[in-house]
């Protein structure tokens, strides 16, 4: 739960985020950051954009954004 708070604070400070930043902010591994951000697009806190695989970003989900 702390991991998931840090990482929408940091969104909402800076717009975005990648999974290299939520490794460096959270200390945790790839995969747990990978995870980490899967949970919270499932929850509906943060959409994808950009590019798929590797390029991947996340911003808040927002009415504007939503599929």
């Amino acid at each position: 739960m702390q991991w998931e708070q840090m990482v929408l604070q940091y969104v909402e400070k800076h717009g975005e985020i990648s999974r290299a930043e939520v490794v460096q902010l959270c200390h945790i591994s790839g995969p747990q950051a990978y995870r980490l951000l899967k949970k919270l697009e499932r929850k509906g806190y943060l959409t994808p954009i950009g590019s798929k695989g590797r390029g991947v970003k996340y911003e808040r989900k927002t009415k504007e954004n939503a599929r």
